[in-house]
């Protein structure tokens, strides 16, 4: 029997990389009409997999997919998918962590350093007419005297870490679990990173744990000259708290790539902040990890079913026959 594969969402107006794998074992590919509930439901009720980018795949959803036994995420962050609901219908489930590891690494060492140089000030100046050099630039303490905080230590911020330990006095990192890896950065708690830093960037997965993990009182704990980077998920911030701290002169800055409401709404106050770098969720492009995106989770899809090794979400699913 054919397998059939139903493309729940995604920005994407080709998917010819997606045919050509899920192809190569006899898979049909159909796009989804609409990325609600009962859009997918109408096309996937009998479908053996789903590719899924940001579409929500609630209980409500999952158990009307009578015949699925995999879904396959394009993205690292897994929140949309309701993983205990597809645990106990015997749904596998996987992610697509590695695909732009040193691309979001590069971006955000990117913005660290951009912060630092403070180079879109600079440039805005001479733009203006305004030719300074030592008055534009101080007070800007050395990187090798300062300390830049990892807030998450997985693929990107071991990546990061190694990056940067040459180039600043010091690296910190917080994680929730144990990192397998913590030789180029100290592991401090919460409150250390917070009030030690001068450079916080974000490495974390969107959860309920991590939702709005930096509010009013963890931003307060931050050092007025302190500059946060977000490449990660936007909802790790409140906005509010952290709109509230810039405005007022309680953070030297902030770097942020990716924002609770995409694309950010025109009228939204970190466009006009003068101490912000806004940059359009890009941290995660570069042609090869666009390929990457396309090719590695309809490749997970193959080897689901040709019953090679994948490495799920839900380790302890008793998978569907």
């Amino acid at each position: 029997m054919a397998i059939k594969v139903v493309l729940t969402d995604g920005p994407f107006s080709d998917i010819s990389i997606e045919r050509e794998i899920l192809g190569k074992m006899g898979a049909t590919l159909l796009r989804a009409p609409g990325s609600s509930v009962s859009e997918i439901a109408a096309l996937a009720a009998d479908a053996d997999a789903l590719l899924v980018c940001w579409a929500n795949i609630p209980a409500e959803l999952i158990r009307q997919l009578k015949r699925c036994r995999y879904i396959s995420l394009y993205t690292a962050g897994f929140n949309n998918v309701d993983l205990a609901a597809a645990t106990e219908a015997g749904i596998a489930v996987s992610n697509n962590p590695g695909y732009c590891t040193h691309e979001v690494a590069t971006h955000a060492l990117s913005l660290l350093l951009a912060c630092h140089r403070k180079l879109f000030s600079l440039e805005a100046r001479v733009k203006a007419g305004i030719w300074e050099q030592v008055a534009s630039m101080a007070p800007t303490p050395s990187l090798q005297e300062q300390t830049v905080g990892l807030l998450g230590y997985g693929r990107i911020g071991r990546q990061l870490a190694q990056w940067v330990e040459p180039l600043c006095g010091r690296v910190l990192a917080h994680a929730r679990t144990s990192p397998q890896d913590s030789a180029h950065a100290e592991m401090v708690s919460l409150g250390r990173l917070l009030s030690e830093s001068d450079y916080i960037s974000i490495h974390l997965p969107l959860n309920s744990s991590t939702r709005h993990l930096l509010g009013r009182n963890e931003i307060a704990r931050m050092k007025p000259t302190a500059f946060l980077i977000n490449t990660s998920r936007g909802l790790i911030i409140d906005d509010e708290a952290l709109i509230e701290a810039l405005r007022a002169g309680q953070l030297g800055g902030a770097a942020l790539d990716v924002f609770t409401a995409e694309p950010l709404p025109p009228e939204h106050p970190f466009r006009t902040l003068p101490n912000v770098i806004i940059t359009p969720h890009v941290a995660w492009y570069s042609d090869r990890s666009e390929y990457l995106l396309h090719a590695n989770a309809p490749r997970a899809i193959v080897d689901f079913f040709e019953e090679r090794p994948v490495k799920l979400l839900n380790k302890t699913v008793s998978r569907r026959q």
